[in-house]
């Protein structure tokens, strides 16, 4: 697929973010620097004066779309955690890949209400622009949404993160956000929306991010609990003649209700602190420690307000733990 104006900037899967991983997460906001640049086929450069988006399937009146319309219609902010799912390929490999951002852009039910979605539709398919091979597959980039997501006030046709325009690397001009849900949802470069009565057919839908359950298999949709230390970092010079604060992240499409942090590889465990989240931030957690002498792994798990909890391993979302040293 091509448009006038479009080129690709880079090809193959990649992953670009801080070398010192979930320990550089040190703040609320988390700047574009630190925060992880995933792809599965490369990077697009698009002329914004050229980019326009198609709404079509079962819809009233379909539509195509410029920038200079999205501009010019309501905008909102929104704070969200945004999570990589991991390697399709690899998907009980924790990859930690994560950040905490504002969003800025046009609600998608404004773009589905212009169109006059029918009731007849049950999912919203989203196509990017980019193109070429992953794991021997080679098609546009597709995914889909149920209705009742896809008409969520806090899903965007994002034009901004962080109050900055969307760079190329980014996914843009224009980039869908799913709050609440693994980033393989939130399409990059943008550039076809349709309106159906099934599910996407394409392979990041069929055979791509797909969990086995006991009945089968479940999308990978919305983030179950996690959580991660950032610090103290294995680097870190521990004393035991100075209490140490255990702080870190915890996050999920449902809100974080305890955060439970053991300095003993998992023997026992206490309670920490957990504070509030705005949209679906992100919650900070702490725990202040005062160390005895020698190695120590520390680890976090957490649940949410269901009850849910992180496994122990063997999931995209297992417990994080860390390894540090306290001296004399």
């Amino acid at each position: 697929m091509t448009r006038t104006g479009m080129h690709m900037i880079k090809k193959g899967f990649s992953f670009q973010g801080p070398a010192e991983g979930v320990h550089a997460l040190n703040s609320w906001i988390t700047p574009e620097d630190d925060l992880f640049l995933v792809t599965h086929m490369g990077f697009l450069n698009i002329d914004p004066d050229h980019w326009h988006l198609d709404v079509d399937g079962l819809v009233g009146t379909p539509t195509r779309l410029r920038l200079s319309d999205l501009q010019a219609m309501p905008q909102r902010e929104y704070m969200s955690f945004h999570e990589c799912a991991g390697s399709p390929l690899a998907p009980t490999v924790a990859r930690r890949r994560i950040g905490n951002v504002v969003w800025k852009g046009v609600p998608l039910s404004l773009v589905l209400e212009r169109a006059k979605i029918s009731t007849d539709a049950s999912y919203v398919w989203t196509s990017g622009l980019e193109w070429g091979e992953y794991a021997e597959i080679e098609e546009a980039y597709q995914k889909d949404l149920p209705i009742e997501k896809a008409l969520a006030e806090e899903v965007l046709l994002a034009l901004e993160i962080n109050g900055r325009p969307l760079t190329p690397e980014r996914g843009g001009p224009v980039r869908l956000v799913v709050p609440g849900w693994y980033g393989t949802n939130s399409v990059k470069w943008v550039g076809s929306i349709t309106a159906a009565n099934r599910r996407a057919s394409g392979a990041y839908t069929t055979r791509f991010y797909n969990d086995p359950t006991a009945s089968g298999t479940k999308p990978v949709w919305d983030v179950t609990p996690e959580s991660v230390i950032v610090s103290p970092s294995p680097n870190d010079l521990l004393s035991a003649d100075m209490p140490t604060k255990i702080w870190g992240w915890a996050w999920g499409d449902r809100q974080i209700s305890s955060v439970e942090v053991s300095v003993d590889g998992g023997g026992s465990w206490r309670t920490a602190s957990v504070g509030p989240r705005e949209g679906r931030s992100w919650q900070r957690f702490e725990l202040t420690w005062s160390p005895e002498p020698g190695p120590h792994v520390l680890l976090c798990r957490c649940k949410n307000e269901l009850g849910e909890e992180q496994p122990v391993s063997d999931a995209r979302n297992a417990v994080h733990s860390v390894q540090v040293q306290v001296d004399f």
